[in-house]
């Protein structure tokens, strides 16, 4: 079992957040730990338990908001089902039974997806990463081509104003302007199970900021990686804590 970390300040105590609040949890960097690729993030069994312990126990409202696509987040956590807001709210299932509802933005040209997906080809390290809205450049296995990633899609874009480059955790991700997880966060809350309770936002990178800033502003909390929580174990470790509580609340 994992260590439990330090309470991070002004975090609820473990019954206020099993009766009130609601969870809203980032996957890599947050949950679960970066990896070179982004299929080689390995997610613990007692971290899938333990989410689903807290689906039960919280009345559904635990959620994960991601900038991965839906599928791709599924097959982590499988078979665990949850609530998702993917590819940062452009893609949100707040009830598992039900089918996914997407934003209708235009997705990302295939030609620019060509020739990114070219580039990557052609540079040793590079990762392609396809989403529905739009699509990501990872770089951390070559450092090196941060600025010359970021140069390519600068001059694919051009002057296109629908589309934004965002810089994430060793990555540049094109997406659909007006998609963040702040609007994924407003919109899980406006629905059942999640309406009515304080959201506790958890996340750890750039991408994060606008779901902190949208937790706090519907009376909520935010807390990031490694601010608050020293990292995603401290994360697990105290998510096992609520689970813990949850078990002696109900001896």
């Amino acid at each position: 079992m994992e260590t439990l970390p330090q309470r991070p300040r002004a975090v609820p105590s473990p019954r206020e957040v099993l009766s009130r609040c609601a969870l809203l949890l980032d996957v890599d960097g947050t949950l679960v730990e970066i990896a070179p690729r982004p299929d080689d993030v390995f997610v613990p069994d007692t971290l899938r338990s333990d989410l689903g312990a807290l689906y039960e126990a919280m009345g559904g409202a635990v959620a994960l908001i991601t900038g991965r696509g839906l599928a791709d987040v599924e097959g982590l956590i499988a078979p665990l089902r949850l609530p998702i807001a993917a590819e940062h709210g452009g893609v949100l299932r707040p009830d598992p039974s039900e089918p996914p509802q997407r934003a209708l933005l235009l997705p990302a040209p295939q030609e620019w997806r060509d020739a990114a997906a070219a580039y990557v080809a052609a540079h040793r390290g590079m990762v392609f990463e396809e989403k529905s809205g739009g699509f990501v450049l990872h770089y951390r296995l070559a450092p090196e081509q941060d600025l010359p990633a970021f140069d390519l899609l600068r001059t694919l874009i051009g002057t296109a104003k629908e589309f934004e480059i965002l810089r994430a955790a060793m990555a540049w991700e094109v997406r659909p302007r007006g998609v963040n997880k702040g609007g994924a966060v407003r919109k899980i809350m406006s629905e059942a199970p999640f309406a009515g309770r304080k959201p506790i936002f958890i996340g750890d990178d750039v991408t994060d900021e606008d779901g902190i800033v949208a937790a706090r502003e519907l009376g909520g909390e935010g807390y990031r990686v490694p601010e608050d929580f020293q990292s995603p174990a401290a994360v697990r470790g105290w998510l096992a804590s609520l689970v813990v509580g949850q078990h002696a609340a109900t001896a």
